[in-house]
């Protein structure tokens, strides 16, 4: 009976020792609200690797002049402040640094913006560098507005291939939707703006009418574009189109908001789809909490033409 019991644990050792290593789970984020509860508006969030990088709108929190917050994780729930894309602001702009987005390609990070420039119209500019926490260089404005009141904001870029677009809202008395393609570089438009769409649904009009903060992913042959509809102190939501091409046309979910206020969750929006490593989708976004608006992660699911977001724990 003793030498049985040896042989056993021998075999339970050498056992441990050959067992195939089991795949890391994926993340799913088990918690109910937010991931970062300091204010991190408009966050978008970019994996390299196993790692995940969050960049939000500037925040009072921010030591003074820096601008854009950048967080890190590694599995979508615990997060913390690591660095500032941006040590002082350009010297080209005065104010309302928003929604910075960014671009991964080769070994170049693309950091793309909305600010107010000294003329008083809202500009949209591009950054580089070459780490996911930077530092960025400033390369200045790619757009100020074409005859639009207040200009563009909320850019987000999108790689299809080699071609590379840039998707943004034109603020003003009429909100809208465009797309415009950019240079080889990513430093620049080549080509004109087309307009995707603006305020056609009512839950985009309410105390505010607008369509903000896109993002687009391709699954299949389909483009899916998330955007922000109504006012972002109060009604915020998100709705979704669909389109066989990157330049549109889009055609609006009927199934809109996809995400919008209930219990637990105020005001949801301003947010991006980023993929994990087994290839499972997450909406990484903004909601209302007494902190201001904190970093939301939660499920996303796509079938067929529909996608949804799942908050966690509904």
């Amino acid at each position: 009976m003793r030498l049985a019991g040896i042989a056993v644990t021998i075999a339970a050792i050498l056992g441990s020792f050959f067992t195939p290593q089991q795949p890391a789970p994926e993340p799913v984020p088990a918690h109910v609200g937010p991931v970062f509860a300091a204010d991190f508006p408009d966050p978008t969030v970019l994996r390299v690797g196993a790692t995940y990088y969050g960049y939000g709108t500037a925040t009072a929190w921010q030591q003074p002049g820096r601008l854009f917050p950048i967080l890190e994780s590694k599995d979508l729930v615990h997060w913390s402040y690591v660095a500032d894309a941006f040590s002082a602001p350009p010297a080209w702009s005065i104010g309302s640094w928003w929604a910075p987005s960014v671009l991964h390609r080769g070994g170049a990070f693309y950091l793309y913006y909305g600010a107010t420039a000294r003329s008083g119209i809202h500009c949209l500019a591009v950054a580089l560098a070459f780490s996911p926490t930077g530092p960025f260089a400033d390369q200045g404005t790619i757009g100020c507005g074409d005859g639009s009141a207040s200009g563009y904001i909320d850019p987000a870029p999108f790689l299809d291939g080699k071609n590379a677009y840039l998707y943004y809202s034109v603020d003003g008395p009429r909100h809208s939707i465009s797309v415009q393609r950019l240079r080889p570089d990513l430093l620049g438009f080549e080509g004109p703006r087309s307009e995707l769409f603006g305020v056609t649904q009512p839950w985009e009009s309410g105390s505010d009418s607008t369509v903000e903060a896109p993002w687009v992913i391709k699954r299949g042959s389909l483009f899916f574009l998330t955007y922000s509809g109504n006012d972002w102190r109060a009604d915020y939501a998100v709705g979704v189109a669909t389109s066989k091409s990157p330049l549109g046309p889009f055609v609006k979910s009927l199934a809109n908001p996809i995400l919008q206020t209930q219990a637990g969750l105020a005001g949801p929006g301003g947010g991006s789809v980023v993929d994990d490593p087994r290839g499972g989708l997450w909406f990484a976004y903004h909601a209302w909490t007494a902190g201001g608006r904190s970093l939301r992660v939660d499920r996303v699911r796509i079938r067929g033409a529909a996608l949804t977001v799942v908050p966690t724990g509904t």
